[in-house]
């Protein structure tokens, strides 16, 4: 499983002070719709990162755990926790096989699910299944490759901290007969006047169709409720970029 070096060398740098991005307060509002049409009360958030999803819902009246296989982001998360004053535990765990408890919803958000392989999806999904309350929510999203974009794209951001630029520059191309989207990166850490730090990298994400989900959830002991959009609205086959999948838990 490998990693965006995001989520380790560069970890400090994850989070853009000041700025939660449109598009992650989209999600988050569809994320919580869900849970509060469930009458969800526990969520562990099992891709956690810096907090996102998992702050966004203790704000609003769920008991939230997180857990990250990133030790740099659990570390992140926690000491913003502490300094926001919340009783939030935080948790170094890999989806597949931390055992943290039983919860009346699950979420991996943001793609995450996509750097496991397809077999590794499916021991995560077991996983999940063994820390859900019966009848246990499963909620996460993953990038469709039956949207009719192109998904080879660049594309480029910048994020500011005192002293600090960071550039990011992507290109992508899906590889439509393994559903893999190769992604190669390059960041430009400047600190003050010293000499530009460049880091790069090549990774993989794993797309799926919605029936594949479909299938997989069902192999594995869940029932789908319904898939949408990332916001929340109707889910089309062929436009949606993202699939926001919806599944309960089964008795095996």
């Amino acid at each position: 499983m490998k990693l965006s070096i995001e989520f380790n060398k560069l970890a400090e740098y994850f989070d853009t002070p000041g700025r939660e991005s449109p598009h992650a307060i989209r999600t988050n509002h569809s994320i919580e719709q869900i849970l509060r049409k469930y009458k969800v009360k526990t969520v562990l958030d099992l891709a956690c990162g810096t907090g996102s999803q998992a702050f966004y819902l203790a704000k609003r009246g769920y008991e939230v755990t997180g857990a990250d296989i990133s030790l740099d982001l659990v570390r992140i998360a926690s000491s913003k926790a502490r300094k926001e004053k919340m009783r939030m535990k935080m948790l170094h765990g890999d989806m597949r096989d931390i055992k943290v408890g039983s919860f009346d919803a699950i979420i991996t958000i943001f793609n995450a699910v996509g750097f496991l392989t397809k077999k590794g999806f499916e021991k995560a999904m077991r996983n999940i299944h063994s820390n859900l309350n019966n009848n246990g929510l499963y909620v996460f999203d993953i990038f469709n490759v039956k949207c009719k974009e192109n998904w080879t794209d660049a594309w480029s951001e910048t994020r500011i901290f005192p002293n600090i630029r960071l550039h990011k520059v992507q290109r992508c191309k899906l590889d439509r007969k393994t559903g893999l989207l190769w992604s190669c990166d390059v960041f430009t850490v400047q600190k003050g006047s010293n000499k530009p730090e460049i880091f790069k990298q090549r990774y993989a994400l794993q797309g799926y169709t919605a029936e594949d989900l479909r299938a997989m959830l069902n192999r594995n002991g869940f029932k789908t409720l319904g898939q949408y959009d990332i916001d929340g609205s109707k889910f089309l086959d062929k436009k949606s970029g993202s699939i926001l999948t919806v599944a309960r838990k089964q008795l095996l």
